[in-house]
Order: C-alpha cells, then sequence, then structure tokens
C-alpha cells in the first residue's frame, strides 16, 4: 500500500489541503479537484510537491513538483503522467482509480519500527474481517431490497430522466462558466495591459521630470556662470573708469604743469622785456647838444680828464620823454613782435593741448558711460530672459503634474470600475455555483412527517384510552389499526 504527502510551493490558500500529512490517493484527488476549482475561479496558477511514501518501510519511493492549470484533470492523470515513477506505483493508483483497489486512512511516520508494523498488520486484519461482514451485510441487503425492486424501478426511470435533464442543465451550466472564465480572461488580460500602460507613462513622466530638471539646472547654471562673467566686466569697467580718472588727473596735472610754464615763460618774456627796454634806454645816444650849455676852455689832458668828469657829474638826467625820442623805434618794434609773437605762440599751443585733453576726456566718459549703459541693457535683457524661461519651465511642470494626476485618477477610476465588475462576476458565479450544488428543502417533507407523526399520536391515544365508542370513523380506524398489529 502506499501513501502520498503534499506540500505547498506557492502563495495561494486553498482550503481543506492538508500538506505534509500522508494521505490516501483518493483523498488527495479530491483536494486536488478543490485547487482545479480554485485555480478555474481565480486564474492563479498553482505549484504543488508530492511525494509517494511506501506504507511498510515508511519509505520514500518517489517525490516531484507539478503545477495545475488548464490541462490537470485529476492527481492520477498527474501520476501517470510522470514516467520515472515505478510501474507497481502506477499499477496501484490505477487500480485505486478504477476502485479495484480499496484505499484506507493510516496515520504513519517515517520511522521504521516494529511496533507500527505490528499495528498495521492488525489493521490490516480488522479492515479484512470489516470487509467480509460488509460484504455479508451487502448480501443480506440486496436479498431485502429484490423485493422492493420492481417498486423502485419507475423511481429509476424518473430519476434517469431527472438526471439526464441535470446532465444536460450541468452541460449548459458549464458552457456558461467557460464563457464566463473567458470572459474573466480577457478582463485580467486587459488589466494586465492598462498597467503595463500605467507604468509606461509614470517612467516616461519620470523622465520629461529628469529631463526638466536637468534642463533647469542647466539654465541656472548658465545663469551663474553669465552673472560671474557681466562681475568681471563690470570689475573691468570700473578698473576703466578709474584707469581713465587717473589719465585725466596726469593730464590736469600736466595742464596745469604746461600753464605754469606757459606763465612762466610769459613773465620770463615780460623780464626780458623791460631788460630790454632798461639795456636801450642805457644805450641811448648821449651826444646831443643840450639847450643852456656853456663852452669849456681846453686843458691840458690831465686837467683835460678832471674838468671831464667834474661836467660830467654835472650833466642833468634826462626824462623819459626824451629817452624815448633817443630810443631805435625799428629795433623796439622788433624786439615787441618777437615778445608779443612767442607769448602768443605759447598761449596758443597751451590752449590747443587743454581743449584736445578736454576733448579727450569727455569723449572717454561718454564712451565709459554707453559701455556702461550697454552692459547693463545686457545684464537686464539677460535676467528678463531667464525670469521668462523660469516662469515657462514652472508652468510646463506644472501642466505635466496636472496631467500625470489626471492620468492617476483616470486610471484609479479605470481599476475601480474593473475591480467592481470583477467582484460581481465572481459573487453571480460564487451564486450559480450556490444554487447548483445546493441540496434540495426538506421543509416539506418535514411538514409531512410532523402531520403524520401528529395524526399517528391522536390515533393512538384514541386506541390506548378506547375513545370515541359508536363513531364509525373511529371504529374503521382501529380495525385497521389491529390488522396492522395482527400482521406484525
Amino acid at each position: 500500500m502506499y501513501l502520498i504527502t503534499l506540500r505547498q510551493m506557492s502563495e495561494v490558500e486553498i482550503p481543506k489541503m492538508e500538506y505534509d500529512h500522508p494521505l490516501t490517493f483518493s483523498k488527495a484527488n479530491d483536494m486536488l479537484l478543490e485547487a482545479v476549482m480554485k485555480y478555474k475561479q481565480t486564474g492563479q496558477q498553482i505549484k504543488l510537491r508530492y511525494r509517494i511514501i511506501n506504507i511498510e518501510s515508511g519509505e520514500s519511493i518517489f517525490n516531484a513538483r507539478f503545477t495545475i492549470s488548464q490541462d490537470t484533470d485529476s492527481l492520477f492523470q498527474v501520476i501517470r503522467g510522470s514516467n520515472s515513477i515505478p510501474k507497481e506505483v502506477v499499477d496501484y493508483v490505477s487500480g485505486v482509480e478504477s476502485k479495484s483497489v480499496e484505499e484506507t486512512e493510516v496515520d504513519i511516520s517515517f520511522n521504521n519500527h516494529v511496533e507500527e508494523k505490528a499495528k498495521l498488520e492488525q489493521l490490516k486484519t480488522e479492515k479484512s474481517d470489516i470487509q467480509q461482514q460488509l460484504k455479508n451485510d451487502e448480501k443480506e441487503r440486496m436479498q431485502r431490497d429484490m423485493e422492493y425492486q420492481r417498486k423502485m424501478k419507475a423511481i429509476q426511470d424518473e430519476k434517469e430522466a431527472l438526471e439526464k435533464a441535470l446532465q444536460q442543465k450541468e452541460k449548459e451550466e458549464a458552457f456558461k462558466e467557460s464563457q464566463r472564465l473567458e470572459a474573466l480572461r480577457q478582463l485580467e488580460e486587459e488589466k494586465q495591459e492598462y498597467q503595463q500602460r500605467m507604468e509606461e507613462k509614470r517612467a516616461q513622466d519620470k523622465r520629461k521630470q529628469e529631463e526638466h530638471e536637468k534642463r533647469l539646472k542647466q539654465v541656472e547654471d548658465e545663469a551663474k556662470v553669465s552673472e560671474i562673467e557681466l562681475a568681471n566686466i563690470q570689475a573691468e569697467l570700473d578698473k576703466g573708469v578709474l584707469e581713465r580718472k587717473k589719465e585725466l588727473q596726469e593730464l590736469e596735472e600736466q595742464k596745469a604743469e604746461i600753464e605754469r610754464q606757459a606763465n612762466l615763460l610769459k613773465a620770463e618774456g615780460e623780464v626780458e622785456e623791460v631788460q630790454h627796454k632798461q639795456r636801450l634806454q642805457e644805450h641811448m645816444p648821449s651826444q646831443q647838444p643840450i639847450p643852456g650849455s656853456i663852452d669849456v676852455p681846453i686843458h691840458p689832458p690831465g686837467v683835460a680828464s678832471a674838468s671831464m668828469k667834474t661836467a660830467a657829474t654835472v650833466v642833468p638826467k634826462l626824462t623819459m620823454k626824451e629817452r624815448l625820442q633817443e630810443l631805435d623805434f625799428e629795433a623796439v618794434k622788433n624786439y615787441s613782435g618777437q615778445a608779443i609773437k612767442f607769448t602768443a605762440k605759447a598761449s596758443v599751443k597751451g590752449s590747443k593741448r587743454a581743449y584736445k585733453l578736454a576733448r579727450d576726456h569727455r569723449e572717454s566718459r561718454k564712451a565709459a558711460k554707453q559701455e556702461k549703459q550697454e552692459q547693463l541693457s545686457k545684464k537686464l535683457d539677460f535676467e528678463e530672459k531667464l525670469t521668462t524661461e523660469k516662469i515657462k519651465f514652472m508652468d510646463e511642470l506644472k501642466k505635466d503634474k496636472l496631467m500625470q494626476e489626471k492620468e492617476l485618477k483616470k486610471q484609479a477610476r479605470q481599476q475601480a470600475r474593473e475591480a467592481e465588475k470583477q467582484v460581481r462576476i465572481e459573487e453571480r458565479y460564487r451564486a450559480e455555483k450556490t444554487r447548483k450544488f445546493r441540496s434540495p428543502s426538506l421543509k416539506p417533507l418535514k411538514n409531512v412527517l410532523a402531520l403524520v407523526l401528529f395524526v399517528t399520536l391522536i390515533l393512538g391515544v384514541v386506541y390506548y384510552f378506547d375513545l370515541g365508542n359508536g363513531i364509525p370513523i373511529v371504529d374503521s380506524v382501529k380495525a385497521q389499526i389491529n390488522g396492522l398489529v395482527n400482521q406484525f
């Protein structure tokens, strides 16, 4: 005799399934049929592991795995489909399936003990005795039932008709259930498709968000680089302004120095002119006759020189008018023209240089101001563009977020509708199965039995206490009861 143990290999819960416990093949086959029905209801794959044990030795003969699918009909088919199982086990399973071999529920352990073997032999003997007694009882029962065969024939024919009708109805129900299972499978496929599309949409949204974040980071980096460049340009402009201020200060100092040199040259020219006039006055001719002078007598040389010295000392000083009259006007004119020309030339050169310096300073300030305005305008344009890009980017992020939330809500509603539809299908399926396997109601039979019992009780009371004497109906009932009692 052989037993089989089952072990669960998946997380699907199967009611009334016993794991890791020795079972008969018939009981294990019934449990497997429950699992097949569970698979047809839910569509979830169920993986099991089975092991065949020799009950006499307690050793494991064969073990394997299998998965419950649409092609799984019974445990016997799974065992016959394996090529590695020993032939004696296959023959035993075939005998159990054809009911030529009877199985009994026996609890064994996997330890090979002598007491357990003895107990097993005792159980086998008791089993054979019980089977013999059952056979004898069956013969007696068959003899008793022979009398009722003719009465049961009509009932059997009616039963066969009802069974045919029931089989036809079961076929119709099986066809409808196959249609429902196909619809359920299609719904599962649609559900998986929607889930896959949702995952793809999430991946696409995540990729788009990463691209937006990367773009925003790039724009921020460019903005930082532009700010640094703008700060460098501003520093260079400030440096240029300082350098121009320094150059302007140096030019102003040079201008002041030139003006001082021009003033100095002018003062020197005036001094030279005064000195020249003094020299001219000193070199004026002194041999002109002086009115009112007297003749001096001629003396010897020594006496004459002394006389002349005396005469020179007594000569009166010339006035300015007399000196001007004695000057050489051409020479004075030449010297004056040269001095005026030199002064005018120096003044013109100094004025030109000062004008040139002032003009260069004004142009440099104008160019610096214009360059500063251009840089400021560029900075404002860049900041405006940066702000516009940030606003656009935030609007795109907001739109993407709204679209994603809308899509998620839509998918949630779709999943809720699918779940409700699935629940309704399962409820209808359970209702159909319950209606299909529902046992017939015994309430009418109970009512009939209660009525019969009540009538029998009343009749028994009437008969026992001898009530209703003289009533024809009661007398006829008593006569029938007496007849039945005599028969028994």
